[in-house]
Parts: structure tokens; C-alpha cells; sequence
């Protein structure tokens, strides 16, 4: 009796022992990891946009009802966000975001992306007064437009967005210059350029510390 408890024993034991373990399935890590991603790349783009807590949280809890269902069903997070989840982001927050604060935000922005660009051009030029000519004033009409665009419809430039806005920006002037020449219209004095960039400080902050924090929910 005892050697046959002890056979059942070892049987199993050794089933045991050549069970195969159960592994984690790296398409199911790996979607939970893309829809973190997602998520945090919503969160920081509303939060570079200015939207409340309580909207945000109410938001974030929405999308990933949504991207937990699309899982469910065997679709990925980009079924539901598309391919450019900044672009999709940007969309909830102006539909959430009201009227009177989007204008708001512009109205600050749109100044402090000028004297940015005036601020630099009197480092560059190393003058306290900057002279406006056409050329000039043809790269930042170009410049404003470009930002004003993207900011409406993804939240910021980036590198790639820049380098595109910039080399339009000298195409323009290049045409400016051809048919103005490179005669000064007005002159710029730098506390002009300061007092232009302040309205717009207080989104810039913020602004930093969203990228930041977007770049590091990225990078995990």
C-alpha cells in the first residue's frame, strides 16, 4: 500500500514537474502596453490644452471604456484613436473645452510664438531695435500661420513640423524680397517683443511641463 502511494506520488511529481508552464502572451502585453501609451499621450496633450480635472479624468475614464471594448472585440487602440492619437486628443479637448477658453489660449499664444521669434532675431542681429522688412515679415506671417494650424488640430509642432513651417516660412520671404525688396517698414525696440511674450508665459510653463511628462509616459 505504502509503495503504491508512494508510485501515485511520484506520478504525479513528474507530471508536475513536465507540465509546461503557462506563459504571458506578448500580443496581450503588448496591447496593454499601446493602449498606456494612448492614454497618456491624451492625457498629456489636455493637459497642455488646459482642461479641468474633473473633465480630464471624466475623459480618460470614457477612452479607455472604449479602447478596453476594442480590445475585448480583438481590435487594437489604433481602431479607435487612428493613427495619430495627438490629432484624436486634440479633438475630444475641442469638443470639451469651451469657446471663450480656446480663444482665450490663442489669443496668448499667437503673441508669445511672435515675440519668440522677435527675441531671437535680436539675439542673432545683437540689436536692442529690430528693423522690420518684408522678407522678415513674410517668414513670420508663415511661421504664426503655421503654429495657429497645428495648435488648432494636434497641439503642438514638433521637430519635423518646424523644420516644414520653417522652410516655408524662407520660401515666402524669398518671394517677399523679390517683390518688396529689403526696405524697413517699422522698427521692433526689445521691450516690445518682451511685453508681447508675456500673455502667453503662463501656457508656455504649462505647456514644457506636459511635453515632458507626454515624453516620459512615451518612453515607457
Amino acid at each position: 500500500m505504502t509503495d503504491q502511494t508512494t508510485s501515485k506520488t511520484s506520478a504525479r511529481d513528474g507530471a508536475t514537474a513536465t507540465a509546461p508552464e503557462l506563459e504571458p502572451d506578448p500580443g496581450r502585453a503588448a496591447a496593454t502596453a499601446e493602449r498606456a501609451r494612448v492614454l497618456a499621450i491624451c492625457r498629456s496633450n489636455w493637459e497642455y490644452r488646459g482642461i479641468d480635472d474633473a473633465s480630464m479624468r471624466e475623459m480618460l475614464a470614457e477612452l479607455s471604456a472604449h479602447l478596453e471594448e476594442a480590445a475585448a472585440a480583438g481590435r487594437s487602440a489604433q481602431d479607435v484613436v487612428g493613427p495619430d492619437a495627438k490629432a484624436f486628443a486634440a479633438t475630444w479637448a475641442r469638443a470639451r473645452a469651451p469657446l471663450h477658453r480656446r480663444v482665450l489660449r490663442m489669443a496668448a499664444l499667437t503673441p508669445f510664438v511672435l515675440g519668440s521669434l522677435l527675441f531671437l532675431t535680436h539675439l542673432i542681429d545683437r540689436t536692442l531695435t529690430l528693423s522690420i522688412e518684408g522678407p522678415r515679415l513674410a517668414f513670420y506671417a508663415v511661421i504664426l500661420a503655421g503654429t495657429v494650424a497645428v495648435e488648432i488640430k494636434r497641439g503642438s509642432l514638433g521637430f519635423k513640423g518646424w523644420l516644414l513651417v520653417g522652410g516655408a516660412g524662407l520660401a515666402f520671404a524669398q518671394i517677399a524680397s523679390s517683390l518688396f525688396g529689403d526696405d524697413t517698414f517699422f522698427r521692433v525696440p526689445l521691450w516690445v517683443t518682451l511685453l508681447l511674450m508675456v500673455p502667453g508665459l503662463p501656457y508656455a510653463y504649462v505647456d514644457t511641463r506636459a511635453r515632458k511628462a507626454g515624453a516620459a509616459a512615451g518612453a515607457r
